[in-house]
């Protein structure tokens, strides 16, 4: 599972000290530059354990979020009160200012990889991830994706250097994209599908008059669920991301033709070209005619 350099870390780690009666471990604690605590993503300690009996390990109000990955063996975990239980190719991703515990198996005791992390602008990614997937927990059958991942924040971490730093910022976005991304329990297969449609439905049809009263009679939902469930999976509503489809096509149009703002406003699906403006300058900060002229 390993690599060769974490392995011989480890050997070099248990040499020099005694390993306690209840876990083998090797473990980096990592103190940020200021730089990085206001700008980049950031480890507080990263690290390898191997559980040689069973006990449980409680933690709550900690500044931190924690992922976990399970090598080898099984346990459980509790989170906001729930029990869940844990074997090998099983992560977990989790906020630490809410109380939780784990606990290795005594038949079957596990090896376990982990980074504490934070960062100042890392909350909107945790929320995204935490609106995706209440459950906290996922299998994976990449696992050594996520190994080599922290095998990078391990070695980079004990270098403290502003490079090292950059690099870890690097692996934490990478760790958090794959817990979002990798996570096939997300979201019921079916509402993940649906909601592909819906998203092929929009692109084929921006041009044209869509609402979301429309598009939830087109695919006989809810429009309250479908609002909901459209943002979920997308990170946008639907009105952001008809109205991003337009601005971008309407780009294409002021740079690549010599169309008038108001034709290009009626083919864009916005036939009101005093909408069409107010629109394209909440999300360009510049009207069309600016925006033709800069680029």
């Amino acid at each position: 599972m390993i690599n060769e350099a974490i392995s011989d870390k480890l050997q070099t780690f248990f040499d020099s000290y005694t390993s306690t009666e209840l876990t083998s471990s090797y473990r980096i604690i990592n103190t940020p530059s200021e730089f990085a605590k206001e700008h980049l993503f950031y480890i507080q300690e990263a690290g390898y354990l191997k559980s040689l009996k069973s006990h449980i390990k409680q933690r709550e109000q900690l500044n931190s979020y924690l992922f976990l990955i399970v090598l080898s063996g099984s346990g459980y975990f509790t989170y906001l009160g729930r029990k869940q239980d844990l074997s090998a190719g099983d992560c977990l991703f989790i906020n630490c200012s809410h109380p939780y515990s784990h606990q290795s198996s005594e038949e079957d005791p596990w090896e376990l990889m982990w980074v504490h992390f934070n960062g100042k602008n890392i909350e909107p990614y945790i929320n995204y991830y935490e609106n995706m997937n209440t459950e906290r927990v996922f299998h994976t059958d990449t696992i050594s994706v996520y190994i080599t991942i922290i095998e990078t924040c391990l070695e980079s971490g004990e270098k403290n250097d502003i490079v090292a730093e950059f690099i870890l910022s690097k692996m934490l976005t990478d760790l958090i994209t794959l817990c979002i991304t990798g996570n096939k329990d997300t979201i019921g297969q079916n509402c993940m599908e649906k909601m592909k449609l819906i998203k092929e439905y929009i692109d084929h049809n921006f041009k044209n008059k869509l609402s979301l009263s429309s598009i939830a009679q087109e695919f006989y939902l809810s429009k309250y669920y479908l609002a909901r469930e459209f943002k979920k999976f997308h990170g946008m509503t639907i009105g952001n991301y008809i109205s991003g489809k337009r601005v971008t096509y309407s780009k294409e149009l002021l740079r690549f033709t010599n169309k008038s703002i108001e034709e290009i406003s009626e083919l864009c699906g916005i036939p009101d070209t005093n909408y069409f403006a107010k629109v394209f300058r909440k999300l360009e900060e510049c009207s069309p005619s600016e925006y033709r002229k800069k680029w």
